[in-house]
């Protein structure tokens, strides 16, 4: 670009300055970036919050199973990161997305019956039932509210 002349004295301000790259900038951020931090930080600091706070393992066997993990996972970054360069970054994002969205849930279901074998037992025999009132019931909060005497269970 500087040999061609067409280097930009304000770069800062033709990049987020004007609208129509502003808005391809938002996008990319709020959309492409959210989805793939998402995807980064669940599988790394969720799931040691979850091995540590909601299985009761222990501090340092967890951080060794998430440590374990990432040595695993690292071939693999390098991996896809080459074959970004070749096919594009879109498409490997795209696929890392929808992989998350559909083995997330298995995933943790997995980790629970394996980390703690009682909880997911506990999970299995006795499932949480919330009962939760319509949105047009009354509230001790809200004495104007409208009262009903109805209310739908929801398994979890």
């Amino acid at each position: 670009m500087k040999e061609e002349g067409k280097g930009s004295k304000a770069p800062l301000a033709e990049a987020f300055g004007r609208w129509s790259n502003l808005k391809i900038v938002l996008i990319a951020l709020l959309c492409a970036v959210a989805g793939q931090a998402v995807v980064w930080y669940t599988g790394q600091f969720y799931a040691l919050f979850f091995l540590e706070k909601t299985l009761k393992i222990d501090g340092y066997t967890a951080n060794l199973l998430i440590t374990i993990s990432l040595a695993i996972g690292t071939p693999f970054f390098i991996f896809f990161g080459w074959l970004s360069d070749k096919i594009g970054r879109k498409p490997i994002i795209m696929a890392g997305c929808l992989l998350a969205s559909i083995t997330y849930f298995p995933l943790f279901k997995a980790m629970t019956e394996a980390g703690n074998p009682a909880l997911y037992q506990a999970q299995q025999t006795a499932p949480v039932t919330v009962v939760a009132a319509p949105a047009n019931a009354r509230s001790s909060s809200i004495p104007w509210a409208r009262t009903s005497s109805t209310a739908n269970p929801v398994t979890l």
